[in-house]
């Protein structure tokens, strides 16, 4: 008799059922190793001159939530990745020391139309630390297979939305440094339609490797054999390697020109990304090329030394393909009076 098959299908997830998992011990030495490799910014590095100032990168954030999901359910899921993700929100800053814990709720099931074999699930991700504060939120849209692709499935169904979901708050802003030098770069030489270059990379095996195997660790993304039988038919970086990779290009394209004038970058600070999709995988050896598009500006009354800026970003492979997109909103400093 064949063992029975305890793996999550998408039959196995109930819209509105609330579940905590995970925890994770946030270090000093792994905030900066991340940073190194994916976002070189003082606050992350620990150069700032307050440790107060000593902050974990938005994205080192998003992996270690990342990891957590691997180790409560995903990877013992019939699951096929994440198209995309319609919003990350960050709520507040993650330091060393902190104690990170999460709850993930379906908020919505159904069935695909044109693939009988699998069902999608909007699986709300919310993040607390160890004061219960929230710090995180993620909406990604997950594909599960169905254990019986023959059923006649059942309608789609929704939950209740959670309360973090319903009542976002806009992430403030903070003086990330006492450099007095002039900053370039500021909210009011930013200008609506512009179009910058941010740089290429290469993925190699090896790196994507790596980022899979402490963030990521579902097994098309760590286990080259196994991810030939799965849907993409070969190992595939992790989505959020992706965006990671785009923040460093995004961080050291603001230092680079701020260096050759000799000046600082103005200070930056994400609110949220949105609408980030991946509709093509990347797969080892593929050259990707991020630019980013500024959408729109505005001022906010409340905030004078701010203002918010937002961006639509995407990435490009060598063949022309889009396979990385994601709409960007952040605080940019304003220029000082």
């Amino acid at each position: 008799m064949n063992a029975p098959d305890k793996r999550l299908y998408w039959e196995d997830f109930t819209a509105g059922e609330a579940t905590d998992f995970g925890e994770t011990v946030v270090s000093a030495e792994d905030i900066i190793a991340f940073a190194l490799e994916f976002d070189p910014d003082p606050a992350h590095l620990g150069e700032a001159p307050d440790d107060t100032e000593f902050t974990a990168s938005d994205w080192h954030s998003c992996a270690m939530l990342m990891r957590m999901m691997c180790d409560d359910y995903l990877n013992n899921a019939a699951g096929a990745g994440a198209p995309g993700v319609e919003h990350v929100r960050w709520f507040g800053s993650v330091r060393p020391g902190d104690v990170l814990r999460a709850r993930r709720t379906p908020i919505e099931t159904r069935a695909s139309k044109s693939r009988p074999e699998i069902g999608i699930v909007r699986m709300y991700q919310e993040v607390f630390n160890q004061d219960g504060a929230i710090v995180l939120t993620w909406l990604p849209i997950q594909i599960y297979q169905r254990r019986d692709p023959a059923a006649e499935p059942p309608p789609s169904v929704s939950g209740p939305e959670p309360r973090s979901m319903k009542h976002a708050i806009r992430r403030p802003p903070a003086v990330f440094t006492d450099d007095l030098r002039k900053p370039v770069g500021v909210f009011e030489d930013i200008e609506i339609g512009a179009i910058l270059d941010l740089g290429t990379h290469v993925f190699s095996r090896d790196e994507m490797l790596s980022y899979a195997r402490r963030f990521n660790t579902q097994y098309f993304h760590t286990d080259e054999e196994a991810a030939k039988a799965s849907l993409y038919g070969g190992l595939i970086a992790s989505g959020w390697h992706t965006g990671a990779v785009w923040n460093r290009h995004r961080v050291t394209h603001r230092q680079y020109f701020a260096d050759i004038q000799s000046l600082r970058p103005a200070a930056t600070l994400s609110i949220a990304v949105t609408d980030m999709k991946w509709p093509a995988p990347v797969r080892p050896g593929d050259r990707l090329a991020f630019r980013t598009r500024i959408a729109g500006k505005s001022q906010v009354p409340d905030t004078p030394q701010w203002g918010l800026v937002e961006s639509f970003d995407e990435g490009t492979n060598q063949r022309g393909e889009t396979v990385f997109s994601l709409t960007h909103r952040y605080w940019v400093e304003k220029a000082q009076a």
